[in-house]
């Protein structure tokens, strides 16, 4: 018969517990102290670190040979600041505390001390003339120790609200809040990130009052600088031309050029006002019987199990636009016309709501005719031009406003006319690129991945917790900023990586499941000490293994 467990006594406050025997109360005799230090998701995320190269890297560029601090380098306390933010981010006056409760100062060579904010500052200080040269060193070295997939790239901007004056940070500023803080300064940050894994490949951080369609010019530059720093390839290893999926605020006309003298391809939704309205000239032209017998594959994940999905519709035409230099070439672009059953019924709804806002609007001004100020025909005229004002739904009304004999009168009346015309185009887009290679399905799927950087950012603003920063001077923000993302660099890493070893864990889970790992220290009454790992359940060490990253033992033995 199986034993029965043994009950467990529960012990109360004024009761001693049993007395230790045999080799446990030898031990209890000669152990002075107990110390707990956290190790959590650093076997995790160190080894990442060091194939970045992170730390070398920096004291490289920052401190040439012999130069390097006789305590404590550079790249060393950049590790940290990485560390910091993606196990627990803090403010820079609370980072000494939190080192001194892991096993940092033990496995780096280093004392908690040593990580004071007035130290930090400094260190940003130093960073902050290098952070362009320093970044491009990490993602270079990065594509080639990971072999990253650069054919397809996305690229998109975000805002991080500051509370406060920032007097000396000019790009701290007032403007359009992704946040939905307009109270708030902020700045803006550009990111270029890759399709497969969401690796950050180039950030830039931009003057909060910058608006979007000013951007995408420079950045393509940016990563034609990039490019120009990656080591040569046999051709039969070289990818194609990289494709770089953005949203139709970036894909002005002057954008739509330089893609087109550069070694870049552009993927993603045109304006229909782009082109003297070429556009919007295309999307009519497609009949809907075209579209009918053009089903696309693609399918979101969300729709996989709905048996009352409607496809995707698309039909390929070439389109040509007009260069905005009037003395070059015109621009030819490969335009996908596309139908979503899903967007024409929110194009309807919408339409059919700004109408009742602006017919509740005008019914409510019909009841305030005769009285003060609306006794005249030109006062009642200037009010609904008001009204009008920036409404989507004015060209579907017909508004007249007359006089009467007992004064102005006001009606309206829905045209029924271009209200068909605007129903037939509903659900319909145009995606433009200028990849020869992309058929009408692969765009489509390729450019529903464009929402890859705002992934990114969830966990910058989320668990990497950017804001809020607890820093004034310009150069230390721009500083921080360049560790979060490095941060974030490592975070996508770790996530590729364990796709690739067959892990489905999302970085965020695996951090979860190893923040209870650390290193208990018995130190014993003659000065030795014992170091224990506690908390590596089994399904931790298995994904370990998958990782390759199986060495434990340099987490319990001091840095000499």
């Amino acid at each position: 018969m199986p034993r029965r467990p043994r009950p467990i006594r529960a012990w109360h406050l004024e009761e001693a517990p049993p007395a230790a025997s045999g080799q446990a109360a030898a031990l209890e005799a000669t152990l002075d102290q107990e110390l707990v230090h956290q190790l959590g998701a650093v076997p995790l995320l160190l080894p990442v670190l060091e194939r970045l190269g992170l730390r070398e890297r920096i004291n490289q560029r920052v401190h040439p040979t012999g130069t390097q601090p006789a305590d404590l380098d550079l790249g060393r306390v950049t590790e940290v600041l990485v560390l910091n933010r993606l196990l627990a981010p803090q403010p820079l006056v609370h980072v000494e505390g939190w080192v001194s409760k892991t096993v940092l100062p033990d496995l780096l060579g280093l004392t908690a001390a040593q990580c004071n904010d007035d130290r930090l500052a400094r260190s940003l200080d130093a960073l902050a003339p290098h952070l362009d040269g320093l970044w491009q060193d990490l993602i270079v070295g990065a594509i080639q120790a990971f072999a990253l997939d650069l054919r397809r790239l996305a690229y998109d901007i975000t805002s991080v609200s500051f509370c406060g004056a920032y007097e000396e940070a000019a790009l701290v500023t007032y403007g359009y809040s992704r946040d939905h803080r307009p109270d708030r300064k902020q700045v803006e940050l550009a990111t270029t990130s890759l399709i497969v894994g969401g690796v950050p490949l180039d950030y830039h951080v931009l003057a909060g009052n910058v608006a979007d369609r000013t951007t995408p010019v420079a950045n393509l530059q940016r990563l034609q600088a990039l490019w120009a720093h990656l080591p040569p390839r046999p051709p039969a290893d070289a990818p194609r031309r990289p494709v770089v999926i953005s949203d139709r605020a970036m894909l002005t006309m002057d954008a739509l050029a330089a893609y087109a003298a550069s070694d870049f391809c552009y993927l993603g939704p045109l304006d229909p006002s782009v082109g003297g309205g070429a556009v919007r000239t295309l999307l009519a032209s497609v009949s809907r019987a075209e579209l009918a017998a053009a089903p696309l594959a693609y399918r979101p994940q969300r729709a996989a199990a709905d048996p009352s999905w409607q496809p995707y519709q698309g039909v390929l035409r070439e389109l040509t636009l007009p260069h905005p230099q009037p003395d070059q070439p015109p621009l030819g672009v490969r335009a996908l016309v596309v139908y979503s059953p899903g967007k024409a019924r929110l194009d309807a709804q919408k339409r059919e709501t700004t109408l009742r806002r602006l017919e509740q609007a005008l019914a409510a001004l019909a009841s305030k005719l005769g009285r003060r100020p609306y006794t005249t025909v030109p006062a009642v005229q200037r009010r609904v031009a008001r009204l009008c004002q920036q409404q989507p739904a004015r060209p579907f009304l017909r508004i007249v406003v007359a006089a009467g004999a007992a004064g102005p009168t006001l009606s309206w009346q829905r045209e029924a006319a271009a209200l068909a015309q605007a129903a037939e185009l509903d659900g319909r887009y145009v995606l433009g690129t200028n990849a020869p290679d992309l058929d009408a399905n692969t765009m489509l799927s390729d450019a529903k991945q464009r929402d890859v950087p705002e992934k990114g950012y969830a966990i910058v603003k989320g668990p990497l917790a950017i804001r809020p920063i607890y820093l004034h001077k310009q150069e230390r923000i721009l500083a921080l900023v360049f560790c979060t993302l490095v941060a974030l660099l490592v975070y996508a890493l770790l996530e590729l990586l364990a796709r690739r070893a067959g892990l489905r864990l999302s970085t965020q889970t695996l951090l979860a499941h190893f923040a209870p790992l650390a290193v208990v220290v018995l130190i014993c009454t003659d000065g030795t000490r014992l170091r224990r790992l506690t908390g590596l359940a089994p399904p931790l060490a298995a994904i370990l293994t998958a990782l390759g990253w199986t060495n434990l033992g340099r987490y319990l033995s001091v840095h000499p």
